[in-house]
């Protein structure tokens, strides 16, 4: 049965419809634009959202947990049901570094979990950040279970996979990454540059040969100096490279933020959450893999203070872009929806015709009201539908 959406500001590409309505049929959006600029089905059901904001699905291609549940494991499948309330309706489970009989033990319990996903969230791959990353940059990440980039390990992590691994966050500066990035591009695994001690020179020779991405820029990565500027500077200066951010307003400083939105654009920059077990956990001291997180209001920190992931999730973040960094609500929802989608060559992430019936109704708190995926609800008003 067809589903009409309507009554709300609508959210297309390049344009918002106020009041818009989007029809949605067969799992694929049939048309979005003002109300009653096409007809409706007879039969359809009716849904009016007068005074809330219809946007595409949010796409998060770095999410390592939520709710008390890590995405390394069995605890993958809550994840999936959890999001949808959140308005995540797409997003890509992301490891941490560890030893790699563990990370392989991992990458087959969530094989297993995604050969037959429950209803939620969907997942477009996994993304691995780490091991193959520097240790002189291993943000929260232990030192120790960084090494450089070889392809037979890849290919092991592929196979424990099931062939999901989407993105890979590597170091060009270690070990055979250079040589195995034209090899990843060729298996459809996006290179992306994180966790990284590189020179610009050597970024610049990364991005000759594939690398396109940027894990959470600016954080663990080498920074940037006028006479040096190191792998920041050539995040910012290289077209090519769409550069994750964590907007929640820890990891990077809004003005830092705004400089980044200068110098890419918004149709380069893709936000992600990077968020923990403990986003959508009540504040408190939680254990992580024998180290102790602090989950404060709106951060997660080990003892130390420092920062460890983040405590938010993509609907949160879209606040903090509106309401600390100044940036238009329609430029948020394309940073997490429309340029992640085009990251993973998805036909998702817009509200246009053909395009996947992924939508969120979001109200004036950014809090959803309704969840879409592939033209089914799967979140309305406090109920998720399991």
């Amino acid at each position: 049965m067809a589903l009409l959406i309507t009554g709300g500001p609508l959210y297309t590409p390049r344009r918002v419809y106020d009041p818009g309505a989007v029809l949605l049929h067969g799992g694929v959006i049939r048309a979005a634009g003002a109300v009653g600029s096409f007809p409706t089905p007879a039969g359809a059901e009716t849904i009016d959202v007068a005074g809330q904001r219809i946007i595409p699905g949010l796409i998060d291609l770095h999410l390592h947990g939520f709710g008390g549940h890590d995405v390394m494991g069995p605890g993958l499948a809550e994840v999936i049901r959890a999001l949808p309330a959140h308005g995540s309706t797409t997003f890509l489970p992301t490891t941490v570094a560890a030893p790699l009989d563990h990370l392989l033990e991992a990458l087959q319990a969530m094989a297993k979990v995604l050969d037959e996903p429950p209803v939620g969230a969907q997942v477009a791959g996994i993304h691995l950040e780490g091991p193959w990353v520097s240790p002189v940059r291993s943000g929260g990440m232990r030192a120790e279970c960084c090494y450089p980039l070889n392809q037979p390990d890849v290919e092991r992590c592929q196979v424990a996979a099931h062939g999901k691994v989407r993105i890979i966050t590597l170091a060009p500066e270690e070990g055979q990454a250079l040589a195995v990035i034209p090899w990843l591009v060729e298996q459809g695994i996006i290179p992306s540059i994180g966790h990284s001690d590189a020179d610009y020179d050597t970024v610049s020779r990364a991005v000759a040969l594939g690398l396109n991405h940027a894990t959470h820029t600016f954080n663990a990565m080498r920074p940037l100096h006028h006479r040096d500027p190191g792998t920041v500077g050539a995040v910012l200066d290289h077209e090519a490279i769409v550069a994750e951010l964590i907007a929640d307003g820890y990891h990077v400083d809004p003005a830092a933020m705004r400089l980044l939105f200068h110098a890419k654009g918004v149709d380069r920059v893709c936000l992600v959450s990077d968020a923990m077990f403990v986003a959508g956990l009540p504040p408190g001291e939680y254990d992580w893999n024998g180290r102790r997180l602090v989950r404060a209001a709106e951060t997660s920190r080990f003892l130390d203070g420092a920062l460890a992931g983040s405590a938010m999730v993509l609907n949160q973040m879209l606040r903090v872009i509106v309401e600390k960094v100044g940036l238009p609500f329609a430029d948020a929802v394309r940073m997490a929806s429309e340029v992640p989608a085009g990251v993973l060559g998805l036909r998702k992430g817009r509200l246009a015709a053909g395009c996947d019936a992924d939508v969120v109704v979001l109200q004036d708190d950014y809090q959803p009201s309704l969840t879409v995926i592939g033209g089914q609800i799967v979140y309305r008003e406090g109920r998720t539908r399991i």
